[in-house]
């Protein structure tokens, strides 16, 4: 059970929602409720007294309905689903999100702890970097020539600020991050551990059977509100910038490669990767394991399911899904003499169709 050291009323943990999402996600709290103390956040299953659950989906009603939570966050339509005109046995927060709702409850419950501000003994920055005065690094940190630390920053054990990188302000950088040189970090970015950020892309030009080095001059520039899963790898651009928009998300195990435009609240899960230069549109959300093919765009707003494969560029938003499912393996290689068979196939029904016609006298 998660609870919070200091309860908090029902009533003010809904104008704390209300001022984090900038107004955009009110709520009507049910009658007499606006007292509740609050203490922690649970799933439905297991929520009880002093504690907030939510319904994000009428799959879940059931759960909903026999939950002991203090106060349950759902929509209207899920409330006169459960109880129709009865009066909720529990408190009800009324919002037309309540995933999301639930999202800022957790960040009120749980704050971020402040930064404490100073610098680690044990940190080796470079006279001519700058850090400043409300941030705070850790022990093993590197910080070379040039580099800028924002206001209220993070940086934690042994992660390697390279030359002329810049770090906005409360940006938080975990354990084990290496940043090379003149990379751009905006403000209020995540970064977990394990993350590189701005490695050389795979840039070679063939010669003979060997292959040439391309340097790569570009840097990678994330916007604000980013955050980078742990062991995700982006690549510098080879002439222009890689970019990642304000408020998109990338999960674990993600690769990015040299030139790529990611655009604005882009959501990309694990395992995902895409070629050099494919440009990824405003709001794209791509599922776990996706593969972008190179130098192509994908509209705003695309859905590309888990394991999808793109190797042309999508013009049209909507939802893309395409991978062969796990199969015994003698049945994967049974269907796949037969899709090597397919142009001859298609060939065969045509002329069929046409002797068909031929008999038929049409």
């Amino acid at each position: 059970m998660i609870q919070r050291s200091e309860p908090i009323t029902l009533l003010d943990l809904a104008e704390r929602v209300k001022e984090l999402s900038n107004g955009s996600l009110l709520s009507a709290l049910s009658e007499g409720s606006e007292g509740t103390l609050i203490q922690g956040i649970a799933p439905l299953e297991t929520a009880g007294d002093g504690e907030v659950s939510f319904l994000a989906s009428p799959k879940y009603r059931d759960e909903a309905k026999q939950c002991h939570a203090a106060a349950l966050i759902l929509t209207e339509e899920d409330k006169k689903a459960l109880w129709g005109d009865e009066i909720p046995p529990r408190a009800c927060v009324i919002t037309r999100n309540p995933y999301a709702w639930f999202a800022y409850a957790l960040q009120v419950i749980f704050p971020r702890d402040n930064v404490t501000p100073g610098i680690h003994p044990g940190a080796c920055i470079d006279p001519s970097a700058y850090v400043a005065p409300t941030a705070r690094i850790d022990k093993g940190v590197v910080i070379k020539a040039g580099a800028r630390i924002g206001e209220h920053c993070e940086i934690l054990a042994n992660t390697v600020i390279a030359e002329d990188v810049v770090i906005g302000d409360n940006t938080k950088i975990y354990p084990n991050v290496s940043i090379y040189y003149g990379c751009r970090i905006g403000k209020n970015n995540i970064i977990h551990s394990g993350a590189v950020i701005g490695a050389d892309g795979f840039g070679f030009a063939p010669l003979d059977l060997e292959y040439v080095k391309i340097p790569q001059v570009g840097i990678v520039e994330t916007g604000d509100n980013v955050e980078i899963g742990a062991n995700t790898c982006i690549d510098r651009g080879a002439l222009n910038n890689t970019t990642v928009g304000n408020g998109s998300k990338i999960d674990d195990l993600v690769m990015i490669g040299h030139n790529c435009q990611i655009g604005k609240n882009v959501v990309i899960s694990g395992r995902s990767g895409m070629a050099g230069s494919s440009i990824i549109g405003d709001n794209c959300q791509l599922g776990g394991g996706a593969g972008i093919a190179g130098h192509l765009s994908i509209a705003p707003g695309t859905i590309i399911g888990a394991n999808g494969g793109v190797p042309k560029t999508i013009d049209k938003p909507g939802y893309y899904a395409g991978h062969m499912p796990a199969m015994p393996h003698r049945e994967f290689f049974n269907i796949l003499s037969v899709i090597k068979k397919l142009p001859e196939m298609r060939r065969q029904l045509k002329r069929l169709t046409e002797e068909v016609k031929s008999l038929k006298g049409e």
